[in-house]
């Protein structure tokens, strides 16, 4: 018999920010001084706890507050899950997902934490759970994230990446001030002849600005690997506009949250690939499906993070292991957090630009309970 869910419950923590990572988006809501996140249990009938995470981002498209967050998962999820066996998470999330009336990033914590507790269960990693590796080896490409800075402390941090073996970044960009962003990709370029850079506006300009701005950008480059949400979330039309007049490709974040999402991107030729995050999917089982609705539309993935703590950041390389349609290197190891939560951080912690996630059961971390303790909220 199938080990069902006993209970699902929740763990408001807020965490200090150790290092900026300033965006557009963070720029024009005001630096956060925390990451107000929620863990996720899953206790089985059989005695096994699967963990999750939700990181809300009130400012993102359909963020939540951190007790929404709570509130929804108690009143609308719990009840859906319990006494439901692990063996049917498709079915749950289907069951999940109606109850909340588009709201992934709830929905995102309990479906990590049900894979988490299935792996336990099985004595498998969750991303054999999703089909294992495509090459065999659960292992990740990796890029260096650098935030809106000053450029010669651009200049710096893509000096120290190189001397880790990094060539590939992905810049944040769309900020009040444009002439350093491009003296910022300039000293990158400079310290770091064969880098491939990236940049991410996160809906930082309007499209005519991303169309005069984009192509100096890629001068500054030597080529920019591509631009990632040049333009607000709803402008589809934009996103087309920068793609067609620019010629450098564009990537859909903000603008991608569902397998219908991607297939509506695609039918206008609105990008060149696409975004995939749990928290925008609501969790690795619709992340599945964006993934495969944008392989059959010839779109490759570039799996991003919504800067989780610990729990979110493994299933996050779980995922980007287990799916062959990830293509470009990925960032979702960044914590920018003073706590990850768990224990022996050090094991996600990449030595370089390449990682290869744990082959442990579940997501293969537990959480340190003191520093939950110590951050807890409610």
């Amino acid at each position: 018999m199938s080990a069902r869910v006993a209970a699902v419950e929740t763990g408001p923590v807020s965490v200090p920010t150790e290092t900026a990572y300033e965006t557009s988006l963070s720029i024009a809501a005001g630096e956060a001084e925390s990451y107000d996140h929620v863990l996720v249990r899953v206790e089985t009938d059989a005695g096994v706890t699967g963990l999750g995470e939700v990181a809300p981002l009130p400012t993102w498209p359909h963020g939540l507050t951190q007790s929404a967050v709570v509130d929804l998962i108690a009143d609308r999820l719990a009840p859906r899950l319990e006494g439901e066996s692990l063996d049917r998470i498709p079915r749950l999330v289907d069951r999940a997902e109606r109850a909340l009336s588009d709201e992934p990033f709830p929905l995102c914590g309990v479906d990590v934490a049900l894979y988490d507790a299935l792996g336990k269960t099985r004595d498998l990693p969750v991303y054999d759970l999703l089909g294992g590796a495509p090459d065999g080896e659960a292992t990740i490409d990796l890029h260096y994230s650098i935030g809106i800075r000053p450029p010669a402390e651009v200049r710096d941090l893509a000096v120290e990446a190189r001397d880790d073996g990094f060539t590939a970044f992905k810049v944040k960009v769309g900020g009040p001030d444009f002439p350093a962003e491009r003296e910022a990709i300039a000293a990158i370029a400079d310290a770091v002849p064969d880098a491939r850079i990236r940049v991410d506006a996160n809906q930082g300009w309007s499209a005519a600005e991303a169309v005069r701005r984009v192509p100096l950008l890629d001068a500054d480059a030597d080529g920019l690997v591509l631009v990632e949400q040049p333009v607000p979330s709803d402008d589809i039309a934009g996103l087309r506009r920068v793609r067609e007049a620019t010629g450098v490709p564009v990537l859909a974040d903000e603008a991608c949250f569902s397998p219908a999402d991607v297939a509506t991107l695609a039918a206008r030729d609105a990008c060149d690939l696409v975004n995939i995050k749990l928290a925008k999917t609501g969790g690795l089982t619709r992340a599945r499906d964006v993934a495969t609705v944008a392989d059959a539309h010839g779109l490759p993935c570039f799996m991003g993070s919504m800067l989780e703590l610990g729990v979110g950041t493994a299933a996050n390389a779980h995922f980007a292991a287990s799916s062959p349609a990830v293509s470009y290197p990925t960032g979702v190891l960044n914590v920018h957090a003073a706590s990850t939560l768990i224990d022996a951080p050090e094991a996600w912690s990449p030595a370089g630009d390449r990682f290869t996630v744990p082959d442990a059961p579940g997501l293969g971390v537990t959480l340190d309970d003191a520093a939950v303790e110590r951050y807890r909220t409610d």
